[in-house]
């Protein structure tokens, strides 16, 4: 049976780390095939495949990260420190050598020869909009899931707009305006749905005893990571735990191929656009659920029900 080829386009980013520890132990294992390219959001494109690229060692991968476009499609670009630490995995910054990024290829030379089943965008849209316009081929027959959204819920941005959105919501509105009617709609994780996949200091436990003694450096980088976005979170009112998006976004985007989360997501068709031109609205994501406001044909499919509890035990099986 042939093996999901998957792009992860990431901006790593803490919950990015989770999702990339269990792509990568998921590719380590021979279950996917497996490239890493970076956006700019969470941090930089350079921080970003660093962290990828160390993430990716610790769990045995081969895959190594690939920045993308340096900046968002038209705004200026806008990173998280405050939410992500100042390099963009909290407490974690012991960078070695061979996590520095490559410089040699483009990011679009690597999806190109990824010939990709599957793409994951955990951060904003910029390098997926930027494929659309000079490699529209690439997706046609290809499954596209992203972190991204807040649909008549209150924004973690703004008070309507989710902050990949937010980022590069001109990037968004290009892909959701021109996406290939003969390509898979997108599927479209938003924080309605993924800010119930909360981490507590309970479950990271959890998650850290099916790690083996040869993935001691693993551990070590997910404690001082999610230590940092336990706090962010506890400062913002959520409490001493942390909303884990992009791992949500990953195992949604494999359950058919995987086999995975069974009975544990529902997905609802809809029309989707968003605000790129207004300061107030800015990424502000909006749903024509059936069709009757604007007349036109659904482009994503929408998250609306995942089962916290099953993600963490797929994350946990990969990882053992």
């Amino acid at each position: 049976m042939t093996i999901p080829r998957v792009i992860a386009d990431v901006d790593t980013g803490i919950d990015d780390a989770l999702a990339l520890a269990w792509l990568g132990s998921l590719h380590a294992r021979g279950k996917i095939e497996l490239t890493v390219t970076t956006s700019a959001g969470n941090t930089t494109v350079t921080n970003a495949a660093r962290n990828s690229n160390a993430v990716l060692r610790m769990t045995g991968s081969r895959a190594r990260a690939i920045p993308g476009l340096p900046r968002p499609r038209v705004l200026p670009l806008t990173t998280t420190p405050e939410t992500h630490g100042p390099a963009g995995l909290g407490y974690w910054e012991d960078h070695g050598p061979e996590d520095e990024p490559d410089p040699g290829r483009s990011f679009l030379e690597a999806w190109r020869a990824a010939e990709p089943t599957h793409v994951l965008i955990a951060g904003p849209a910029t390098n997926l909009a930027y494929a659309m316009d000079h490699a529209p081929r690439l997706l046609e027959n290809t499954h596209v899931t992203l972190m991204t959204g807040a649909f008549t819920y209150p924004g973690n941005t703004t008070p309507t707009a989710e902050w990949n959105a937010w980022v590069d919501p001109h990037a968004l509105k290009h892909v959701l305006a021109n996406w290939p009617a003969t390509a898979p709609l997108l599927t479209i994780c938003p924080i309605n749905s993924t800010e119930r996949v909360l981490l507590t200091p309970q479950r990271l436990q959890e998650v850290l005893q099916h790690l083996s003694l040869a993935q001691a450096e693993l551990a070590d980088l997910l404690i001082d990571a999610t230590r940092f976005y336990f706090e962010f979170h506890e400062e913002v009112g959520v409490g001493y735990q942390a909303q884990i998006h992009d791992l949500a976004a990953a195992q949604v985007l494999l359950r058919d191929e995987l086999w995975i989360l069974r009975g544990d997501v529902e997905k609802k068709k809809a029309t989707v656009d968003v605000e790129a031109d207004s300061d107030l609205l800015r990424g502000t994501t909006v749903a024509d659920w059936d069709g009757s406001y604007w007349d036109r044909a659904p482009n994503a499919e929408i998250l609306t029900r995942i089962a916290p509890e099953s993600v963490f035990a797929t994350f946990e099986k990969a990882l053992g």
